[in-house]
């Protein structure tokens, strides 16, 4: 029988990466897997794509157990995403990371591979719920390594290059002008496209026993936002691109909701210097892009979301 790969947050960008990347190994004949999609909404299009292409399809309460236990039950392998932006609680997303935690210790499952991030709270002193709160799994994850029921690997995305178009649009001042209030200042911040962890998640369940209970942080590059900018720029011409020169004090005091834990992520960036590793993100996964690449291959999409934010008169 083929190794059940139970994906939480399957329709979603990370779960969605990694589902896409076990598809494409069972299609080349690799991989003796099979592939259950955990969603909050089975009869969604994203969710009914994912049966066309053979997943199971599987809905999950993650604040239940039992609806947990029976999503994870048979499993091989489980990829665990948790998303704080559902429910803005961190008490919740802890209890959810926990739970799932739990279920595949006691159902057997061989290998966990978590989607956690640090816990800035204890590292630098900042409340950065939607870190903190996987930092808090990440620790409670660590105390099964003393049982040695389950292998598991922890796996750190950096900020997702999607973001850009998506959660962290630029402000346009002109009809060609966008501005990005994102306060690196100055400094180096690693990035990825979202779904391009997925085939480094599948070579990690290929080799096991090398990334047994280890972290690893995923980048595809690391630039300044003003090289982000000067990169749009190029290849979204007319468009162009200019970093703010916004600072993380001058963010937190844009006062909208989540300015703070935003601007605290961002402190972390500068100060808590979060260890990505570019090389072994390219050894996992050798054809992750850069944002040169990603930009080039994405042009289209960029440019429609831009096109659409609209002039903001001062």
């Amino acid at each position: 029988m083929s190794k059940i790969v139970t994906v939480f947050g399957a329709t979603g960008g990370q779960g969605g990466g990694v589902v896409s990347s076990l598809l494409k190994a069972v299609n080349r004949g690799e991989g003796d897997y099979s592939i259950r999609a955990i969603t909050r909404n089975p009869d969604g299009p994203k969710a009914q794509d994912l049966k066309s292409n053979g997943c199971e399809i599987v809905k999950c309460d993650m604040d239940d157990q039992a609806s947990v236990e029976e999503a994870v039950r048979g499993s091989y392998a489980v990829f665990l995403v948790t998303n704080y932006w559902e429910h803005f609680s961190a008490e919740k997303e802890i209890d959810q990371g926990k739970r799932v935690i739990d279920a595949s210790e006691k159902l057997g499952v061989k290998h966990l591979i978590y989607s956690g991030l640090e816990n800035v709270k204890k590292l630098m002193g900042l409340e950065c719920a939607h870190f903190d709160s996987k930092g808090k799994v990440e620790e409670y994850l660590h105390t099964k390594k003393l049982r040695e029921l389950m292998n598991f690997t922890i796996v750190r995305f950096s900020f997702y290059f999607n973001n850009l178009a998506t959660l962290m649009k630029p402000r346009r001042v002109d009809d060609t002008t966008f501005v990005f209030d994102i306060p690196m200042e100055g400094v180096g911040m690693d990035g990825i496209d979202v779904t391009q962890g997925g085939e480094c998640v599948y070579a990690i369940l290929e080799n096991p026993d090398c990334y047994r209970y280890k972290t690893i942080g995923l980048t595809g590059d690391k630039r300044t936002i003003e090289q982000y900018c000067d990169i749009l720029s190029r290849h979204l011409e007319p468009l162009k691109f200019q970093d703010s020169k916004i600072s993380v004090e001058q963010y937190k005091a844009l006062g909208f909701d989540g300015a703070e834990e935003i601007a605290n992520m961002f402190a972390f960036y500068i100060r808590g210097r979060p260890d990505r590793d570019m090389k072994l993100t390219k050894k996992l996964n050798p054809g992750v892009q850069r944002f040169e690449m990603w930009v080039e291959e994405n042009k289209e999409m960029l440019s429609k979301s831009f096109k659409d934010v609209e002039i903001q008169f001062p």
